[in-house]
Formats: C-alpha cells, structure tokens, sequence
C-alpha cells in the first residue's frame, strides 16, 4: 500500500462498523483476512488494500502479468476484464509494481473484511484521515460535454 501505508511502522483504525463488507465502497482501505491464511492460522495475517470492485463490477486486469503471477499459457492476462463474483471485492495495492492483490489471490469474499480503515495515528507526524478519493460526477459537467 505504498505510498499511503508503510508495511512496519504504520498504526491504523479501523472501524469495525465496515464487518464482513457493511458499507464498503469502491475506494475504500479495507483491511481483511488473507483468503489462503484464514483457515490454517485462525486468520492472524492480515492483508490492507483499496476495494476497486464490489460483487457485480467488472474489473481490468492491470500490472505487469509474468511478476504477478498473470500469466496463462496463451500469455500476459494484462488488459482482460473479469467480473467480480457476488459475495466478493476486488482489492488492490496503491503500489501496483509490487503489490499482492485480487491479481494474485483472486476475489477476496466480503466475509474476511475486518473493517474498513479511516485513520493513521502513529507515526504522530503522518498522523491523518483517509477519506474516499472517489467523488460522483457531477450529472451538469456530464450534460456539458455532449
């Protein structure tokens, strides 16, 4: 999640209103179980990534294929949609060179989500809210353009 979260270091809240996917938002920081972890270890690692599909939503695969695990025998998945399953979100890290994600685990089931997180508050210097970078367009702006 680099820029927006350091991996060691980084204190979060997280609101724990947001269980199991309640009112998450395409935008949102989630964080959430590890789907192949959950079983084995009682769901002690825990994952942080943005939502970018909620059930329903069709997602393009983006990133360089071969170091994400990508890659089919026809080639590089680079540019496919694929539609996220219903009871499922599409979660990926802001730094997409190097992030583990819906990429490489597949859709995440909403059951895992832990809650979604709203703030930073250690470091006490990068202390901050994190809000939704996703506005609704404007409906006047849309009828301008035609």
């Amino acid at each position: 999640m680099l820029p927006t979260l350091y991996l060691s270091g980084d204190w979060v809240l997280i609101s724990k209103l947001n269980r199991r996917g309640k009112g998450i938002e395409v935008g949102d920081i989630v964080a959430f179980e590890h789907p192949l972890d959950a079983h084995i270890n009682d769901g002690r690692m825990g994952m942080t990534k943005r939502v970018l599909g909620m059930p329903g939503d069709f997602v393009t695969l983006r990133g360089q294929g071969d170091t994400h695990g990508l890659s089919d025998i026809d080639g590089d998945l680079n540019g496919w949609v694929v539609q996220v399953p219903q009871g499922h979100c599409w979660v990926e890290g802001d730094d997409l060179n190097w992030s583990r994600d819906s990429r490489v685990i597949g859709a995440v089931p909403l059951a895992l989500i832990r809650g979604r997180v709203f703030a930073r508050i250690l470091p006490w210097r990068s202390r901050c809210w994190f809000k939704n970078p996703l506005k609704e367009v404007d409906q006047s702006v849309l009828e301008a353009v035609d």
